[in-house]
Parts: structure tokens; sequence; C-alpha cells
């Protein structure tokens, strides 16, 4: 557990994308870990607004290592996904059965981005 104890503190110097405010430790809970990949729940203090991450571990060139997110939505993209239902033990429970079983072939999965 030290890995996501690590990522949890790194993850404090993000901000919130809907109030700007720094994400605190005790509101960083790490879902899953894959490889290279950080599902990582986070919950603002400040306004209470939640966001699921994927994020990578990069390393820079002086040999450190920094978390960087995957796929942040800007609010404009993520505005059509507020009126959803919200995200619960069943969701999570099919992504990861999911993610055992998936080879990766993004192509086979959504086609080639060409309609076909």
């Amino acid at each position: 557990m030290e890995g996501q104890e690590w990522l949890r503190a790194q993850l404090t110097a993000f901000t919130c994308s809907s109030c700007g405010r720094s994400y605190v430790r005790s509101r960083i809970r790490v879902l899953a870990q894959r490889d290279d990949l950080w599902f990582v729940s986070l919950k603002c203090v400040a306004c209470g607004t939640g966001a699921l991450a994927l994020v990578t571990i990069r390393e820079a060139d002086d040999g450190t290592e920094s978390p960087g997110f995957r796929g942040d939505l800007s609010p404009a993209d993520a505005a059509p996904l507020a009126d959803g239902p919200p995200v619960d033990a069943n969701d999570l429970i099919e992504a990861h059965r999911f993610l055992a079983g998936f080879d990766g072939d993004f192509r086979r999965l959504f086609g080639d981005g060409e309609g076909r």
C-alpha cells in the first residue's frame, strides 16, 4: 500500500476542475491499479464535486516520478454527463470485469474511426 499512499500525497498538488481548490489526501481513493494505470476517485472538500480519473506515473528527465491525469474532461465535455445516474458499486464491478478481460484492442472495440 506504500504506492497508494505516495500517489495520494502526490495528487494533493492537483486542483478541482470546478472550484480550483486543491484535493486533500483524505478525499482521494485509489480504486484499482493495473500495470501503469491507477484508477482514482477524487472528491473536493470545498465544493463537493467528485471526479474519477485514470492516472499514469511519468518519469521526469531527472529520474523523479510524478502523476499525470489521462482524459481529463473539459467542463463542456463533462456537462452532458452531469444529468446521468451516479456511478454505483455495480458499475465499478462491471468495469472491473470488462478490464480484466480486455486485450487493449480499441479498434476492434470502437472501430477504426472511419465509420467502419
